[in-house]
C-alpha cells in the first residue's frame, strides 16, 4: 500500500511542477493547488498547518494550581494549571473536558495527599460515573500517598468528562502534584 501511495504522490508532484513552470495567473495556480490538495487528502495524507502540527490532535495535561481541601460532595476537581491543550477541549477554569469529535479517549488522573489525609475522586461522563481513584494517606506509613487511575471512554461530540470529589471524601490534595490528562486514541 505504501509504494502505491508514493507513486501517486510522485505523480501529483510531477504534475504540479510541470504546471508551475507554465505561464498562468495567480487564480489558475490557486485553483490547481486546491485540486491537488483535494487529491492528496483523498489518498490519506493529512494537512499540516504552518507550524508543522497536524490538525485534529486532541490532547491535554493540567495540574492543580492550588492545594485542594475539604471539597464538597461531587464538587468538580479543577486542574487549573494547563500545560498542554491541543484542540482546546479542556477548560482549566471549569475542569471540564468537552469532546470536539466522536471517538475513544484515554484519561488519567493522579492525586497526591499527605499522611493522615485522603482524597477520593470519580471520573464521570455527562454526570455518569465511569471510574474511581482512591488515595488514603491514613493507611500507609509514608509521608505522602499517591494514586493514579486511567479510564478509556467512548465519547460523542460535545460529551463532557470531569473529575469530581467522591461523596464527602476529598480532604486534601497537594498543589501541582495532582494532575489530569487525556487524549483521543
Amino acid at each position: 500500500m505504501v509504494p502505491m501511495r508514493m507513486l501517486r504522490v510522485t505523480l501529483v508532484l510531477m504534475a504540479m511542477l510541470t504546471e508551475l513552470y507554465a505561464n498562468e495567473t495567480t487564480q489558475d495556480f490557486i485553483s490547481k493547488y486546491n485540486k491537488y490538495n483535494t487529491v492528496c487528502r483523498g489518498i490519506g495524507y493529512e494537512r499540516k498547518n504552518c507550524k508543522g502540527r497536524y490538525h485534529g490532535v486532541i490532547a491535554f495535561h493540567a495540574r492543580t494550581s492550588s492545594t485542594l481541601q475539604n471539597l464538597g460532595s461531587y464538587a468538580v476537581v479543577v486542574f487549573g494549571k494547563v500545560t498542554l491543550n491541543s484542540g482546546s477541549a479542556y477548560n482549566g477554569n471549569t475542569g471540564i473536558f468537552t469532546a470536539p469529535t466522536d471517538g475513544i479517549y484515554s484519561f488519567t488522573w493522579t492525586i497526591l495527599t499527605k499522611m493522615g489525609s485522603y482524597f477520593n475522586t470519580q471520573i464521570v461522563i455527562n454526570g455518569n460515573i465511569v471510574g474511581y481513584n482512591y488515595v488514603d494517606g491514613k493507611a500507609g506509613s509514608a509521608q505522602y500517598e499517591a494514586s493514579s487511575t486511567t479510564a478509556v471512554i467512548r465519547m460523542k461530540k460535545k460529551d463532557k468528562v470531569w473529575i469530581r470529589a467522591n461523596s464527602g471524601e476529598a480532604k486534601y490534595a497537594y498543589k501541582e502534584w495532582s494532575s489530569f490528562s487525556g487524549f483521543q486514541l
